[in-house]
């Protein structure tokens, strides 16, 4: 179990593969056929003072995964989805459709110590938008409300990346690299503009240990860096570029059995530093979101759990205080025999948010999905 443990947050750290559904029943790598499906809503509520009266999202994903031989797997995931922002200054606006399809494939040679992956996102989602549909894009990309689906599409792109690990007396060591492309593709409907996004490169080193009978400890540190990104084919935009900052992602996870519940505790946090465009360095891009979160999971029969949570997150844009958003919320786990499990997670969000430009403004946020997982 330790080094089934080890692969699988190796394997996930490898990046740009399936969505998190397909991620949350991955941890076979893969002993049978699974679908995962489900229905998942977020949104919030905003007081007067930023010009934003609410955002909600609802997404239906689904995702197979499946064995094929015995050191090669598959994956592969896409979701339909709608997003609707509506302002305090005039109509709402929706954009609805289904995402890009991420295919991956797995491939274990050393099982248990290395792991393979070559992946594809395949642009079946809508990249070209209409300007009232690129406003609500931009709004459920945030870093800091962390939509389910940040991004409807792009263009075709392809992910290779390798994972290693290895014991190292009471730890457990693994080590990740990926290299990601995506193709060129019009961003803008009504325009000639074209953008070629820049090769993305990650690197994650992370690592897990067992503390006493009844205790585990995970640590997780990742950067990405990314070439420059061209927009080009327009008058007013022709030959402009842009670098993004790098990113630094930390992670821990703290897990403890407490008689028949189990208490975890998890914490985050992402620095992008600025990027640099065709005029220099652009201050306004950099950003920091800090979360953690608390959950008590504990069995009410030997089929059904739950687990409530606590959560905190802080986002700091550039040099100012961006938000801060508490949760609370509750998950029910069921597991019907061998091949069938459902989640249902509600969760409730109070806080603020600030922008620099348009003021502060109260918000409540809710969340609440359902999924569904059947092997065979």
């Amino acid at each position: 179990m330790r080094a089934k443990f080890r692969v699988a947050a190796c394997v996930l750290a490898l990046g740009g593969g399936a969505a998190d559904a397909v991620a949350q029943a991955a941890d076979g790598m893969y002993d049978r056929v699974a679908v995962v499906s489900g229905f998942e809503t977020r949104g919030y509520e905003f007081d007067p003072g930023i010009g934003t009266k609410s955002i909600w999202q609802w997404n239906l994903p689904v995702a197979v995964v499946a064995p094929l031989g015995r050191s090669v797997s598959v994956d592969v995931a896409t979701r339909y989805a709608s997003a609707t922002l509506e302002t305090y200054a005039g109509p709402s606006e929706t954009l609805s459709g289904f995402t890009d399809t991420q295919l991956r494939l797995l491939f274990t040679p050393a099982r248990d110590r290395l792991v393979a992956s070559v992946s594809l996102n395949l642009p079946t989602g809508q990249h070209t938008l209409a300007p009232t549909q690129f406003t609500v894009a931009g709004s459920i990309g945030s870093n800091y409300l962390s939509f389910p689906v940040p991004n409807f599409g792009t263009g075709f792109g392809m992910t290779g990346g390798l994972a290693y690990a290895q014991h190292a007396g009471a730890w457990n060591l693994g080590f990740s690299g990926s290299a990601r492309y995506v193709g060129t593709y019009s961003p803008f409907a009504g325009d000639t503009v074209s953008y070629t996004p820049g090769v993305e490169g990650r690197f994650r080193i992370g690592a897990d240990r067992l503390l006493g009978q009844s205790a585990r400890v995970l640590l997780g540190f990742t950067v990405s860096t990314f070439s420059t990104d061209v927009y080009s084919g327009t008058t007013g935009i022709v030959g402009l570029s842009y670098a993004p900052g790098t990113r630094f992602i930390t992670d821990l996870t703290f897990v403890r059995v407490l008689g028949r519940s189990t208490l975890s505790f998890t914490g985050w946090d992402i620095y992008r530093d600025a990027g640099t465009g065709t005029n220099g360095p652009n201050p306004d891009t950099q950003e920091n979101v800090f979360n953690v979160e608390l959950r008590l999971a504990h069995p009410l029969s030997s089929r059904l759990s739950i687990e409530p949570l606590v959560g905190y997150r802080q986002w700091n844009p550039a040099d100012y205080l961006g938000g801060r958003l508490g949760s609370a919320g509750m998950l029910l786990r069921l597991v019907a025999g061998r091949s069938v499990s459902l989640n249902l997670t509600g969760r409730y969000e109070q806080g603020w948010i600030y922008d620099r430009s348009t003021g502060r403004a109260d918000c409540t946020g809710y969340a609440a999905s359902l999924f569904a997982r059947i092997g065979r």
